[in-house]
């Protein structure tokens, strides 16, 4: 699976080459990345979420459609 990186050295030096200290482009930098993983980590729990209601009602069809089976063969025998 690709992975994909934020380089914050590499995004700093270009900030700082934009005409900031380092210090505030190592700052930025970091700040950039650590929203961009918080976003990653919501979406993959939002998506997480979503998976598990989907398997849930997959699950709820499928008990129900064998419980109208189960009645139409136990409707038949009788």
């Amino acid at each position: 699976m690709n992975t994909a990186t934020f380089d914050t050295l590499q995004a700093a030096r270009e900030i700082e080459q934009a005409g900031l200290e380092r210090a505030q482009a190592e700052a930025i930098a970091q700040a950039i990345k650590q929203r961009g993983e918080d976003a990653v980590t919501k979406a993959l729990a939002a998506l997480k979420s979503e998976i598990w209601k989907a398997a849930f009602t997959a699950t709820g069809i499928i008990v129900a459609a064998l419980a109208v089976a189960a009645g139409m063969l136990l409707a038949a025998l009788n």
